[in-house]
């Protein structure tokens, strides 16, 4: 999520920007709308300076690194689909998610988990952002910011406000998810989404075959998950993508290899370079281990264990594979 963002009026409060569409007001002085590159508007939260989209485009972005990798179109007619979205946000990769799912006979068993209420607000509060979505799932994040929950003929949904680390408790001990769409702000800016101990939980809430998708394609990450028993798969790259090795990680519960590849497929294996990324010092795991310790906390923990580690370095890593995108 870098900021490389074409930001509108940087210098402007977002009170004034929105005072100007007309719209309504949301005092949260640290996000600021930004236009991306397909048209989409997104927000960059200025005390973290990362924005919630690449410049590429924020739909583009949900498309590509969310949605296509589901594969929803591999599920049987008629079954339901149980897909949880942590860190909800605007609610892009969700939005495209029951565009699609409209589309088909399946149903939608969806939870969400968002500490922050005011990114959806602010999104529905702008004409944008509205006119990227249908009516019907416009309705739904309608029904989500004012009630936490929704529900319709294809399905069902609630969201969980609050600490993510806390909330994922309170979802039913025997729902399991196909698909878990984990989408937290930089493991350096939010260490406390990308713990091992975190991530654990997350892969225990896989159903067989479960995927959880991320953009992240940091070493300590691919590590944690590959420790939690799941097989993992490196997103391709795309046009918007084209200087990056990875477009991000599919990590996959009780994998079984397909009898024959999909006509259309968004994942690969590992390749040499990102398994022997997973052997150097920059695979040591962010560590929480009651799920209650600050950024700072999580960020000294692993620095401490990186300086007392025999794995290889970065920098070397980094030599024996000079000349490859990164």
């Amino acid at each position: 999520m870098p900021l490389q963002f074409l930001i509108l009026n940087f210098g402007v409060t977002l009170k004034d920007l929105e005072n100007k569409q007309g719209q309504a007001n949301f005092p949260h002085s640290s996000l600021r709308i930004c236009e991306t590159g397909d048209g989409t508007i997104s927000l960059v939260n200025t005390d973290l300076k990362e924005s919630f989209h690449n410049y590429a485009g924020a739909k583009k972005e949900a498309i590509e690194k969310f949605i296509q990798p589901s594969e929803i179109h591999l599920y049987e007619k008629q079954r339901t689909i149980c897909v949880l979205d942590i860190c909800v946000g605007m609610g892009y990769n969700s939005a495209c998610l029951m565009d699609v799912i409209l589309d088909t006979q399946l149903f939608l068993n969806w939870w969400g988990i968002e500490q922050d209420k005011v990114p959806l607000k602010i999104a529905l509060s702008n004409n944008t952002f509205r006119s990227t979505w249908t009516n019907k799932t416009l309705c739904l994040l309608e029904m989500l910011k004012q009630k936490s929950q929704w529900k319709s003929t294809f399905g069902i949904g609630k969201i969980l406000w609050g600490d993510a680390r806390q909330k994922i408790n309170d979802i039913p001990k025997a729902l399991t998810f196909d698909l878990i769409f984990h989408d937290a702000f930089s493991p350096q800016k939010c260490p406390e989404l990308w713990t091992e101990e975190f991530l654990q939980n997350l892969s225990k809430k896989l159903s067989h075959g479960g995927k959880l998708i991320t953009y992240s394609r940091a070493a300590a990450i691919r590590a944690s998950l590959r420790r939690s028993g799941l097989t993992l798969k490196s997103l391709l790259t795309t046009s918007s993508s084209k200087n990056h090795w990875s477009n991000g990680t599919v990590a996959i519960k009780n994998y079984q290899l397909p009898s024959q590849l999909p006509k259309a497929f968004f994942c690969t294996s590992l390749s040499e370079m990102e398994e022997e990324h997973l052997k150097t010092v920059a695979a040591v795991p962010y560590r929480d281990p009651r799920g209650t310790s600050s950024s700072n906390e999580i960020i000294k923990r692993r620095n401490e264990e990186q300086k007392k580690s025999n794995l290889l370095s970065t920098n070397s890593w980094k030599k024996r594979w000079v000349g490859t995108k990164s």
